[in-house]
């Protein structure tokens, strides 16, 4: 594939032109991460939004079609993926376990996924068990009271948005960003817990539009923290050079922005940049691809059934109740899911250290032209990161900022994204 020039950089396609270069900090300094267990459970397969690029119909079902035309997924049958999740959670002792409630639009469904947690709350794993909801935010403020047991013992909130009003309305055509912020007023003054922007870019939208979305909404205390990342397709990039190019321009905009207020001592919490940030400083490396898909411990609860990921066709199940009500889990060699690097000659690449090979979905399911594009946006993002970080640790010095610092305030979030870009 033809690469794209970028200035500073040059060559994209080049396998080197980005290298990550160990930066000294302090003799010693490191930190330490959390080693949990993530289960996706499907709630249900319905949604309204009706997003451009919908990831669970053109890529998960290879379809074209409008989702509300599609019967998706089964609805979540509670006390069934109960005995799932905790034969899940069980496999793995004494490692915290977060359930992460996943769709479609879950809050479609929100008796059943309260009936899963009052489940889960009333077993012997109760302790180790915390709960994330992946949501568009419409239909938060109608539930608080109803639900308030429920809705206050969530530990995340993952709410879509796409950049401002115009923006975000125009890419999830069945939702209004103007809904989502009353209802991130109403969750603020009820809760106190985590708050997540998340961008999904596609090529006709500007990250910072969706960055300065965040800010304003930071500012007034709804959201505490931001991710972006670029949406899986079937379809390559229609001008992907000129792409290219504005993705940089406006990610130095958002590097400067983030340097000026580190140097003020207040780190904004980009997860994806901290993360990058923390690898950039101390030399480590991912070992495995983003989402850890090859690791054997993420799954994802789907129909009743078992998968490594639940945005891979069916094709991909691995177990699920057998006919004793127990889990069985088939032999299965996860590392064949991420075979595809070598095609994609990740271990020549400089910035696989923290890229780990990209997404399974996107490229088994997805297409490989637009995943070598990715490749070269991602070779684009670390070099655009890696050169402020001069800067980065000479305001973590003055400030007093310890790499520990940087992954508790926001990094370790990274692990319940799509982890990189």
């Amino acid at each position: 594939m033809k690469g794209v020039h970028y200035q500073g950089l040059g060559d994209l396609s080049r396998h080197d032109v980005v290298s990550m270069a160990v930066r000294p900090y302090s003799p010693g300094e490191n930190y330490q991460t959390e080693d949990g267990l993530l289960i996706h459970l499907t709630v249900t397969g319905r949604c309204y939004a009706r997003c451009k690029g919908c990831i669970n119909t053109a890529v998960t079902l290879g379809s074209d079609l409008p989702r509300s035309d599609l019967d998706i997924f089964q609805e979540t049958a509670p006390e069934r993926d109960c005995e799932i999740i905790l034969g899940l959670t069980r496999r793995h002792p004494q490692k915290t376990m977060t359930l992460c409630f996943y769709g479609g639009e879950p809050f479609l469904c929100i008796e059943k996924m309260v009936e899963v947690w009052k489940r889960l709350k009333d077993t012997d794993e109760a302790e180790r068990i915390r709960f994330l909801v992946y949501t568009n935010g419409e239909k938060i403020s109608e539930n608080l009271q109803r639900y308030h047991d429920f809705m206050k013992d969530i530990w995340l909130y993952s709410i879509s948005i796409d950049g401002d009003e115009k923006q975000h309305n125009s890419i999830r055509l069945g939702t209004r960003l103007s809904r989502i912020h009353k209802n991130l007023d109403d969750l603020s003054g009820f809760y106190s817990g985590y708050v997540l922007h998340w961008s999904t870019l596609r090529e006709e939208q500007s990250l910072k539009i969706c960055f300065d979305e965040f800010m304003r909404l930071y500012e007034r205390g709804w959201v505490n923290q931001i991710f972006w990342h670029w949406a899986e397709s079937r379809e390559s990039f229609i001008e992907f050079s000129r792409y290219a190019e504005r993705y940089g321009k406006e990610l130095e905009e958002i590097m400067n922005a983030y340097v000026n207020e580190l140097q003020k001592g207040r780190l904004l919490p980009i997860i994806h940049i901290n993360e990058l940030v923390l690898y950039l400083i101390s030399g480590r490396s991912r070992g495995h691809t983003a989402c850890g898909v090859e690791m054997k411990k993420n799954y994802d609860v789907v129909s009743g059934e078992v998968f490594p990921c639940a945005d891979l066709p069916s094709s991909h199940s691995i177990g699920g109740l057998d006919k004793n009500g127990k889990l069985k889990l088939k032999e299965y060699d996860l590392k064949s899911l991420v075979a595809y690097k070598v095609d994609l000659g990740c271990g020549d690449c400089g910035v696989h250290a923290y890229c780990g090979g990209r997404c399974p979905v996107q490229v088994l399911a997805g297409s490989m032209e637009r995943t070598l594009q990715y490749c070269q946006l991602m070779r684009l993002h670390v070099g655009i990161v890696q050169q402020h970080i001069e800067k980065i640790i000479e305001s973590f010095h003055a400030h007093g900022i310890t790499l520990q610092d940087v992954y508790d305030r926001s990094g370790f979030l990274a692990k319940y994204t799509d982890v990189v870009p």
